[in-house]
């Protein structure tokens, strides 16, 4: 499984940024409206780089069109020096998993109807992007982003983008980053979702990606279902270069509780291995207990496509 590091960094305290071979970037980030700002990056000259389209940190006062949404990510990677190094671009989708309440996000999954709009607006998106495809390096790719609240949704909104996939275009699965803080409520749906998805996904692309998620449980089952239909998988997170800051290494099978935050003079650096342990983590996740067959309880699934 690949790992794309987040990077919204200038600098790893005082250290040079190091996410290795791959870094996913946000063209902006907040929680709230009133720290909303551009991400300022520094990206090493090796690093391949999946640009995300911002539409996270976007609150509903925020929001932008499809058309300067691709503005803002071409400007940005103008601006700091990542064109070139970018494999592929992002759809601007909108997240079902994040509420907006007086210009303040938080993380709270919506409802099967409140979504409806959203699935709309990401289908639009999505099929935007590839309209204008001329507007971009033909080399780029693009992660068409699919939204839902429940496994039918999901599978709905799926079948409306699978049309404007090109060869080489990427799946991204959206929605779930919140999965780790409420995982008996999630799993359960993340499971039934995959079940479906996956096998319909693999009659448009060969490759998934699953935004802003490292629980394992879900990772593992995901790869699982993955590998049964020949699809490669990625996922990208921010979380591994930023846990030693917090005082924490590793993750669940490997997680060190003895580990203490480092110096300041330090800090860097062991930001940097910690993303290279997480990486290689990853690529090895075939051998974790995590890796296993998705299991829902007394249902009998059928597929249709």
């Amino acid at each position: 499984m690949r790992f794309y590091c987040g990077v919204n960094e200038t600098k790893w305290n005082h250290h040079p940024v190091a996410p290795g071979q791959y870094a996913c970037i946000a063209p902006v980030y907040g929680a709230s409206e009133r720290t909303h700002k551009e991400n300022s990056v520094s990206v090493p000259a090796d690093c391949l780089v999946i640009q995300d389209s911002g539409a996270f940190g976007d609150g509903p006062r925020l929001r932008l069109t499809p058309r300067l949404a691709l503005e803002r990510q071409l400007k940005h990677a103008a601006k700091y020096r990542y064109f070139d190094q970018i494999e592929a671009i992002a759809s601007y989708d909108l997240l079902i998993d994040e509420k907006w309440q007086d210009g303040q996000r938080h993380k709270a999954r919506w409802s099967v109807s409140e979504a409806q709009d959203a699935i709309t607006q990401t289908v639009d998106a999505a099929r935007f992007l590839v309209d204008h495809a001329y507007l971009v390096p033909d080399w780029w790719q693009f992660i068409l982003s699919v939204q839902g609240v429940d496994a039918d949704q999901y599978l709905d909104c799926a079948r409306q983008i699978a049309p404007f996939f090109r060869d080489g275009d990427i799946l991204g699965l959206g929605g779930w980053c919140i999965i780790g803080k409420m995982p008996s409520v999630m799993m359960p749906v993340f499971r039934e979702t995959i079940i479906k998805v996956i096998p319909f996904a693999a009659q448009f692309t060969k490759r998934v990606h699953v935004w802003g998620v490292l629980y394992s449980p879900a990772i593992g089952e995901l790869l699982w279902m993955c590998d049964q239909y020949g699809l490669e998988l990625s996922t990208d997170s921010s979380g591994p270069q930023v846990r030693p800051c917090r005082g924490d290494w590793g993750y669940s099978g490997w997680r060190d509780n003895s580990y203490q935050r480092p110096p300041t003079e330090t800090r860097g650096i062991e930001r940097a291995q910690h993303v290279a342990a997480v990486r290689e983590w990853l690529a090895n996740f075939r051998q974790t207990k995590f890796y296993r067959e998705p299991q829902i309880k007394g249902r009998q699934l059928c597929f249709t496509f």
